[in-house]
C-alpha cells in the first residue's frame, strides 16, 4: 500500500481517501489524462515521471490512460494535477518524482 502525504506534511495509508479523491476527479474533470495519472499514483506512489509514462502505456492502465498517447501528455497531466493540489512533484536527480496529496 502507498504512503501518502497530507498538505500539512503528515503521512497516511488510508485507502478510502484514495477512492473518494478518484471519485471527485471522475465527477469534476473533463481531461481523462488526469484520471489516468492519478490512478497510476494510487497503485505506485512516489515515482518518477519516466515510471508514470511506462505504466500509462501498459495494458493494466489501457482503460484509464486511453488519451495518454505520449510522455508529454502524461507530464502535462501530472503538472495539472499538481496545480490543482492533488499531487506534488519534487525535482530530484532522476527528474520529477510524483506523490499523492490528500484533502
Amino acid at each position: 500500500m502507498s504512503t501518502l502525504v497530507n498538505p500539512n506534511g503528515s503521512y497516511t495509508t488510508e485507502p478510502n481517501i484514495l477512492q473518494e479523491n478518484l471519485a471527485k476527479l471522475y465527477e469534476t474533470v473533463e481531461d481523462k489524462r488526469l484520471i489516468c495519472v492519478y490512478t497510476i499514483l494510487t497503485r505506485e506512489n512516489h515515482i518518477p515521471t519516466k515510471r508514470v509514462v511506462e505504466l500509462a502505456l501498459t495494458p493494466d492502465f489501457e482503460h484509464e490512460c486511453v488519451t495518454c498517447a505520449s510522455a508529454d501528455s502524461v507530464y502535462r497531466a501530472l503538472k495539472k494535477l499538481q496545480e490543482h493540489g492533488w499531487i506534488i512533484g519534487q525535482l530530484t536527480k532522476v527528474g520529477y518524482v510524483w506523490q499523492l496529496l490528500l484533502d
